[in-house]
Formats: C-alpha cells, sequence, structure tokens
C-alpha cells in the first residue's frame, strides 16, 4: 500500500471528493458513504481518510450512535496482533469500529499502528491527532503525532503541531524533544548535509573550528548561513544544553529570514538551564514572532490579498498585546514594558486600562513625558478635556527642547483645547509649532484658516 495525493488520483476522484466535502453540512450521511467509497479504492490517501472521519463526526458525533457506542465498548482496545502481522486488514477492521463510533480511541490506536507498519506515516500522525483530540488532558498522543509527522518528513507540519501543543502543555519534555528532531531534520534538509560524507569528515578536520569560530561575524550571504547552520546543528546534538549555540543558529536563520526555523531554535534554546531564566531570549523570541507576522502579512499585500492581509494583521496585533501582558505579568517592576502595554492598550480603546500602566510608567524618568503624553491622550479619548489638558501641559513644562515628542505634546493639547471648547488655547499653541517647524501635520493649514478668518 502506497501513500498517494489526493490531487495525484484521477479528475473523477477528486470531484467525488469535493462533492462529499460540499454535503458535510447538508447531507453528512451522504458525504459519509462518498468518503468511505472512495477510500476503500485509495487506502493510502491521508486526505479521503481525514475527508471521511469529519462527514462521520458530523453524521454521529464523535461518540456515534447508541448502537455504535455499544460495539465499540465490546470490541475494546486495540488489536496490535493485527496490525504486526496485516496491517492492511487491521486497517480495515479499524475503520469498520470508527464508522460505528467515530471516538473509538482502541479504534485509532490500532489504525496508527497499523498504518506506521506499512509506512503511512501521514495516516499514523492524523490517527494519533484524533486520538490527542479524544484525550486533551494526555500529551502523549501529541507527541506520537509529532513524531509520526517527522517520520513522513513533513518537517514543518510537526514543528507547527508542536507550536500549537505546546500551548497546552508549555514545557513538555516529549514535544520539546520532538521539536528539536523536526528542526534538526528541517535543517539537514534544507542544505542537503544527511549522508554526505565529504562533510561529515569536514566536521572531524582542524580546520572545522576556524569555520565555526568565524561564524560569528554577521552572514550576508544565504548559502554561507546555510553552511555554517548546518554546523551550529552538528554541534547542538553533541551538546544540547550550550545556549550560546541556540543564539548564533537563531541568528544565523534570522539572516536568511527563516523566522519560523529561528523561533523552533530559539524555543529550544529556551529550555536549557541558562535559557529557562534569559529575559533577553524570552524577548528575542516575542520580536521574531512580531517579524514572522511582518513578513507573512507583506507576503500577502504583495500577492494582492488584502483580505488575508487585513486579518493576519489583526491577528499579529493580538500576539503583541498577549507578548505585552505576559511580559508586565512576569516583569511588574519592569517600566517599559509597562509602557509598551499602555501603549497597546490605548490603541484598543481600553482606556482604563491604559492608564493604569501609563500612571506606573510614568515612574521611569526615560518614559515619563511619553507617559504623560499617553496619559493625556487616553483622558481626551475618554472625553476627561480637564485631566488630559493637565497631564499634557505638565509634559509640556518638562520638555526644554522642541523636538519631536515635545511637538506632538503640543499637539496633543491643541486638539485638547479644541475639544474642550477652548479655540483661542488651542490655537496659541499651535502657533507655538509653526513657529519652530511649519510643515508639521496640518499646524499650517490650522493657522492660515484661523487668520483667513479673522481677516473676513
Amino acid at each position: 500500500m502506497n501513500k498517494v495525493s489526493l490531487t495525484s488520483l484521477d479528475p473523477r476522484v477528486q470531484k467525488q471528493a469535493a462533492a462529499a466535502e460540499q454535503n458535510l453540512k447538508g447531507n453528512p450521511q451522504y458525504a459519509m458513504e462518498l468518503a468511505s467509497g472512495l477510500l476503500a479504492r485509495n487506502p493510502g490517501c491521508v486526505e479521503i481518510r481525514r475527508l471521511l472521519r469529519r462527514a462521520q463526526k458530523a453524521a454521529l458525533g464523535t461518540g456515534g450512535s447508541v448502537l455504535g457506542g455499544f460495539l465499540g465498548g465490546l470490541i475494546g482496545g486495540p488489536n496490535l496482533k493485527l496490525a504486526e502481522s496485516d496491517p492492511a486488514a487491521a486497517m480495515l477492521d479499524a475503520e469498520a469500529r470508527l464508522a460505528k463510533k467515530p471516538g473509538d480511541v482502541g479504534a485509532h490506536r490500532q489504525l496508527a499502528a497499523a498504518a506506521a507498519k506499512l509506512g503511512l506515516w501521514d495516516t499514523a500522525a492524523f490517527a494519533h491527532e484524533e486520538i490527542a483530540e479524544l484525550s486533551p488532558k494526555d500529551p502523549e498522543p501529541a507527541v506520537a503525532a509529532a513524531n509520526a509527522h517527522i517520520e513522513d518528513k513533513a518537517y514543518d507540519t510537526a514543528l507547527a503541531y508542536v507550536d500549537l501543543k505546546l500551548k497546552a502543555f508549555p514545557g513538555n519534555g516529549g514535544l520539546m524533544e520532538a521539536m528539536r528532531k523536526a528542526s534538526v531534520a528541517k535543517t539537514m534538509a534544507k542544505g542537503n548535509w544527511e549522508g554526505n560524507e565529504d562533510f561529515r569528515s569536514k566536521l572531524k578536520d582542524s580546520e572545522e573550528a576556524t569555520r565555526l569560530e568565524q561564524a560569528s561575524r554577521v552572514m550576508t550571504d544565504a548559502a554561507s548561513a546555510q553552511e555554517v547552520i548546518a554546523g551550529l546543528a552538528r554541534q547542538i546534538e553533541s551538546d544540547t544544553e550550550n545556549v550560546n549555540l541556540y543564539r548564533e543558529i537563531v541568528r544565523q536563520f534570522t539572516v536568511i529570514g527563516d523566522f519560523d526555523s529561528a523561533i523552533a531554535w530559539l524555543q529550544r534554546g529556551r529550555q536549557t538551564p541558562l535559557g529557562r531564566g534569559d529575559a533577553a531570549l524570552e524577548r528575542q523570541e516575542h520580536e521574531l514572532g512580531l517579524r514572522r507576522y511582518a513578513a507573512r502579512v507583506k507576503a500577502l499585500r504583495d500577492a494582492g490579498d488584502a483580505a488575508g492581509a487585513d486579518a493576519l494583521a489583526a491577528e499579529e496585533a493580538e500576539f503583541r498585546l498577549a507578548g505585552a501582558l505576559a511580559a508586565v505579568e512576569r516583569y511588574p517592576n519592569d517600566y517599559n514594558y509597562r509602557h509598551e502595554l499602555g501603549q497597546l492598550l490605548l490603541a484598543r480603546g481600553r482606556l482604563d486600562e491604559a492608564i493604569q500602566q501609563l500612571q506606573i510608567a510614568q515612574r521611569n524618568p526615560k518614559l515619563r513625558q511619553s507617559a504623560l503624553l499617553g496619559l493625556g491622550r487616553a483622558l481626551l479619548a475618554g472625553r476627561k478635556h480637564d485631566l488630559a489638558i493637565e497631564q499634557l501641559q505638565l509634559a509640556k513644562s518638562e520638555l526644554a527642547v522642541m523636538n519631536d515628542l515635545k511637538k506632538e505634546v503640543i499637539y496633543a493639547l491643541g486638539g485638547a483645547f479644541e475639544a474642550a471648547g477652548k479655540a483661542k488655547e488651542a490655537i496659541d499653541e499651535y502657533k507655538v509649532i509653526y513657529t519652530a517647524d511649519a510643515s508639521y501635520r496640518d499646524v499650517a493649514a490650522k493657522i492660515n484658516a484661523f487668520y483667513d478668518k479673522q481677516a473676513s
């Protein structure tokens, strides 16, 4: 039995699969019958098997019918002997059980074991994923699914799945080991280093030490970076707790713009004894996540997918906020994190929360005037005009030089006076900016409108 993709099958089969997909909601029983027939003829196609499972769940639920649940209970656990002696028959038997009860964990285990025996690692991974969904408090099925994806050489899929499951099981050793294996395998596959005896011999040469020592310089050539990455990956395999090696391989992946790999290796590095308490690595992981979002948003915009780009940008904003919240919770006395969180909360209109964070942030002398500006904007957005004016006047008085920040403060102060119905005080503030920088925002237009009105 060979692994096949849906797109490689006869177009008529693809049309039937599409028909089953379309009937999932309206007529799941019919979708189940269609998908079941397709799977019987194409047992090596995991896409069809996934489609069948969705149809079964839609028609029967995860527990199945009353009769199905009763029969599933009688059948019991997996028949591992059959999976070992006749895996093809074991797969058919497992599917017969799942047709009665899609939530039969024993049948999923039998399917996984039989598929692995046949080398159908994508099907084995799918079966383990189903078990993981049915056993949400047990990390082992998720670990098994990740390892099956690695056996299938689907390294990106494995990394994405581990990343998802680590949110439910943070720091789980099995998942972290799967992440390491997938990251190393992906690195090796990219550089075609597996089986390269010439490269292996180079690692033993004294010249290798010199070459890897030179890896500390900034690499701008992608091919050179990949060569260094391969060497670092080999070193990490034999020195798994050396956090400096992780720092360097992350840097190299960042140079070539492979943020997925950079984050995967960084997360692994943060599990080392020295990496666990390293705030810089924690911050770097968040920053790399933001750079990954930015790259993906740009790619979608370049491809003309404005809706997709906007949706991902909104997801990025939530990611940024979640990171700031986590940072403040972990480092409550770090005013930089307080300031950042306050600005993000202000941007989302969560004014009272923003005010609280910015009030704390202003305790840092370096952040004080910027925090006062944020407070003024938050109070103005909440229509507390007098309080906003008070904060902005205080910020203005503390800024001696007419720099960009002071212009922002004065402009916001003018806006606060305008909102409070104090036009004369507002124009006086705009004049201060105009005499220093007439090109700032729309200050010239405001000043010209004021004098035109006086002249008329």
